[in-house]
């Protein structure tokens, strides 16, 4: 007897085991907001006794965070009238099976459920729990995997490539712009040297072509000069005034340093307008007090030149213009001597930074670097291996080669470090953002 209850006791278990309904084709999926879960539940697969039902606990987890979606049960018919009995002995006489309950042999029963995403879904496992209940007995199964997935990346700040400006290693920037100024008389384009401490920037002027040409080495390039004209009177007359001043500044190097052969192809004229550049920078400088007004209407896009002047001449009754026109514009009626370029002969250097330059237009940027990080003690090497640090994102290893090369004078130095100041400030706004994004899903 005790031999029959034993092998009774084993072949239940032996049935619970095999009950299992076959679970196929499952899926797990994100759209930004929710995580859905869908499988198959194939209910004619099933060897589950006609008294029993079997419950499908699906649920994520990863580590220990765990989290579960609605159930779905398999009926045997025997437990389903049970189960309308129960119920309608209770007083639900209409009870029938939900919408996540299929009675076992009814064909295939797709499962779909929705939770919240949660930043804790990296790496989440898709499983399922399972229990056969009935007949006042009531099993847990083996919990069982189903698919892996990674439902939630945590998104990264991304560096974007600058905007780049190569370095000129054939030119050398001798002056700074606001150094040497020919200031001329209202409305004038001759040249006084006796007015303005003209004479000593003249001095300056002609001393620096003659350093570039007393180096058998060097040869000139290009003369940059600029030619302003204050903003008064009529705009064409200004542009007019503005370019002849330059030319004034060039025919006057050129008759005083016959010998070099100079001609006006070694000069490039800038601007040549009304200097309304320099007009603000002026005012900053200065102690007027009436500056602030005046600059805020100067900086105003949306007002044109021609009002922006009647504008000022309007203020208190005209005295703010008075003032401008006897303190401030004599400033701005100028030709300013910007720089002197020239070329090198014989200096190997300049081939290989224009093949690092070459080498950069084409996005090789490492290449360019290998090649330009040969000549890292010539400072003049500087500005290219920045450059090339540059593109390829390696901005904090950028910055140092880059301020090294402004201090030497590399005009394209200063573009190139406000491209990155500029990378910073969109990885701060991008930082900002993504914490934003990320406390959604805590």
């Amino acid at each position: 007897m005790k031999k029959l209850f034993a092998a009774a006791l084993m072949l239940t278990f032996a049935v619970m085991m095999d009950a299992q309904t076959a679970i196929r084709n499952e899926k797990m999926t994100q759209d930004g907001t929710n995580v859905t879960v869908s499988f198959e539940v194939d209910t004619d697969n099933t060897d589950l006794p006609v008294r029993r039902k079997e419950v499908i606990m699906p649920y994520i987890y990863n580590g220990k965070d765990t989290l579960f979606f609605d159930v779905v049960e398999v009926y045997g018919r025997g437990r389903y009238k049970r189960e309308r009995q129960i119920n309608a002995i209770e007083g639900d006489r209409d009870w029938e099976l939900s919408e996540n309950q299929v009675m076992k042999k009814e064909g295939i029963y797709q499962y779909e459920s929705q939770v919240p995403l949660k930043r804790w879904m990296k790496n989440a496992t898709l499983a399922v729990r399972r229990q056969i209940v009935g007949c006042a007995c009531e099993k847990d199964m083996e919990d069982e995997n189903l698919a892996q997935a990674s439902l939630f990346e945590d998104p990264q700040v991304q560096r974007r490539l600058p905007a780049y400006a190569l370095p000129e290693i054939s030119r050398k920037w001798d002056f700074g712009q606001d150094e040497l100024e020919i200031t001329f008389k209202v409305s004038k384009a001759v040249i006084d040297s006796s007015v303005f401490n003209n004479e000593v920037t003249f001095g300056k002027i002609l001393e620096a072509v003659d350093r570039i040409h007393s180096n058998p080495h060097y040869k000139i390039e290009k003369l940059h000069i600029a030619g302003y004209a204050s903003p008064e009177g009529p705009p064409k007359f200004n542009t007019w005034l503005g370019i002849n001043r330059a030319k004034a500044l060039i025919n006057y190097i050129i008759e005083h340093r016959p010998e070099y052969g100079l001609t006006e192809d070694n000069f490039e004229i800038h601007n040549g307008e009304e200097n309304w550049e320099g007009l603000r920078r002026v005012l900053a400088q200065s102690d007027m007090k009436e500056k602030d007004a005046v600059i805020a209407i100067i900086d105003d896009e949306n007002i044109p030149n021609e009002r922006k002047k009647l504008m000022i001449e309007a203020m208190d009754h005209g005295w703010v213009w008075h003032k401008m026109l006897k303190e401030i514009y004599p400033h701005l009626r100028c030709a300013r001597y910007l720089a002197v370029y020239y070329d090198s002969s014989d200096d190997a250097l300049v081939e290989v930074i224009k093949q690092t330059n070459l080498l950069i237009d084409e996005g090789k940027y490492k290449e360019a670097y290998e090649l330009a990080v040969q000549y890292k003690d010539d400072p003049r090497a500087s500005g290219a291996i920045g450059v090339s640090l540059m593109m390829q994102k390696k901005f904090e290893e950028a910055m140092p080669w880059l301020q090294k090369a402004l201090e030497e004078g590399c005009p394209s130095a200063q573009k190139n470090i406000d491209a990155i100041l500029a990378e910073y400030e969109w990885e701060k706004q991008q930082k900002k953002e993504i914490e934003e994004y990320l406390k959604k899903y805590e």
